[in-house]
């Protein structure tokens, strides 16, 4: 537009403001769209978890909702794990569109941990089928031409890439099939058997929990929901309200809450339940509490500081040190700021520190550090400006320093399972001497114990102590009925 007087500048005001106000009108219309799509609901779990509440009784009823991986790879699980984190991490209705199904995922078997393009002998989909429906082999499909490389993801820390055959949908979103590929390949091909702890002991410590609160307190029903199953969730929540309870005791057998995973996920999910549940019975009234978490019970500090005194050597010389690591499951770093894990995680930090160092001091040691550490989300390519100290970063520092010996227990793992097997461990251990990536349980492991590993850093050995294991299921379900039981009248 050419402007030539005062009367074509006024003209050009006009036209750009009524540009600017039709576009401040359209991004004030939309963007108010998705804030009421995604604004926060009227209730709040974090409310409910810190606001004190006349004590329970009468008609109760108590959900447990717990992260369970399946005991035999089931692509479901990772199919369900992946549809939460789009659903609930990214905003709608940018996770309608985010992930969408490109096509078939497909790995060589042989070769699953690939991250540059490579002439497969073989490949085979995340259902295990070498062959296509219409009965072509993949490896033919290859050869024709037809399957194009995906590379790692930059953003990954140890990804691998895959073939993906773009002309036929695969049913689900494209990043979920990959992870339930790696997960096939990379970690359930890798265990002795097939099998994963996982499961047995998180419904046996679970169960174990509900059996001694239901023994102590007034219940009409309680049950263990699946976090990432969100049909048997809602199953199970239904189950407990038709059985009478008006109160809802919910709780997650996590160790500590967080926003992402518990008090604004599954949590809020229980709760839709929950209101849909009452439209459909004349609208009776049900009350939600949330219990203490399960790692700010003395029995669960008892359990961590015994696991540190099984797995931490006596001193052989004088004027030895030794480190103790706390280790995370960890949160993205854009996460850690807003997530009130946070603040519960630095609780449990300082509770543990004083008791740990202690039975430092009493294995003979001379100088005892505490170290908090992630196991994930804290390397180089997801944490590129070091704001938190990984498990990796804390053994190195450990070698650093001449510590004879550096033990990590995990906080927040109840029972072995695919991240501290394979995921977290290839970026805890990286270049640990006697550590290869990705390297599965001996056969023969026997996940009634812990699985310890070590391995060496300079001088210092390195000893990674595992999740509890089989042994101390009584233990742990103790003190998740202790968190459960305090909300309950004497």
């Amino acid at each position: 537009m050419t402007v030539s007087g005062p009367g074509d500048k006024m003209r050009v005001a006009r036209f750009l403001w009524g540009v600017t106000w039709r576009t401040s009108l359209f991004a004030a219309v939309v963007g108010g769209g998705l804030w009421w799509a995604n604004r926060p609901k009227a209730w709040d779990a974090n409310t409910a978890l810190a606001t004190p509440a006349t004590k329970v009784d009468g008609k109760v009823g108590v959900v447990v909702v717990a992260l369970i991986q399946p005991g035999q790879f089931e692509p479901k699980f990772f199919v369900n794990f992946m549809e939460k984190i789009f659903t609930e991490a990214i905003p709608w209705p940018i996770n309608e569109l985010a992930g969408a199904d490109a096509g078939i995922v497909l790995v060589d078997p042989d070769r699953p941990f690939a991250a540059e393009r490579f002439t497969p002998r073989r490949l085979a989909d995340a259902w295990g089928r070498e062959t296509d429906i219409d009965g072509v082999p993949w490896i033919e499909k290859f050869r024709r031409g037809e399957l194009r490389w995906e590379k790692p993801s930059a953003g990954v820390p140890k990804d691998i890439g895959f073939y993906l055959y773009p002309a036929r949908k695969s049913g689900m979103r494209t990043p979920a099939a990959k992870t339930a590929i790696k997960a096939r390949y990379l970690y359930y091909a890798r265990l002795p058997g097939g099998v994963l702890p996982h499961d047995a002991q998180t419904r046996a410590f679970v169960d174990g929990a509900l059996a001694d609160v239901s023994a102590q307190h007034p219940v009409v029903a309680t049950a263990l929901a699946d976090a990432f199953d969100p049909n048997q969730k809602e199953a199970a929540v239904r189950r407990v309200l038709d059985a009478g309870a008006d109160t809802l005791v919910l709780a997650s057998a996590q160790p500590i809450y967080s926003d992402f995973e518990e008090l604004k996920g599954s949590f809020s999910s229980v709760r839709k339940t929950v209101e849909a549940w009452r439209k459909a019975n004349g609208n009776k009234p049900v009350r939600i509490v949330v219990p203490p978490y399960l790692a700010s019970r003395p029995g669960y500090d008892a359990l961590i500081v015994a696991r540190f005194a099984a797995s931490v050597p006596q001193a052989t010389a004088p004027g030895q040190s030794a480190r103790a690591i706390l280790t995370l499951h960890g949160l993205p770093v854009s996460l850690m700021g807003s997530d009130s894990w946070t603040k519960r995680t630095a609780e449990v930090n300082a509770r543990l520190r004083t008791q740990v160092e202690a039975m430092l001091r009493s294995k003979g040691y001379a100088r005892a550090t505490v170290d908090l550490a992630s196991e994930g989300f804290a390397d180089k390519l997801e944490d590129p400006d070091d704001k938190v100290l990984s498990v990796n970063e804390a053994y190195r520092r450990a070698a650093q320093a001449g510590d004879a010996v550096a033990v990590a227990v995990p906080l927040e793992f109840m029972a072995e399972n695919t991240d501290t097997l394979f995921a977290h461990s290839v970026l805890m251990f990286d270049g640990l001497q006697g550590y290869a990536d990705y390297a599965g349980p001996p056969p023969g492991a026997d996940w009634n114990q812990p699985f310890v590993r070590r391995f060496v850093a300079g001088k210092t050995v390195v000893i990674y102590a595992g999740a509890p294991g089989g042994s101390t299921l009584p233990v742990q379900s103790a003190a998740l009925a202790d968190a459960i039981g305090s909300v309950f009248k004497r």
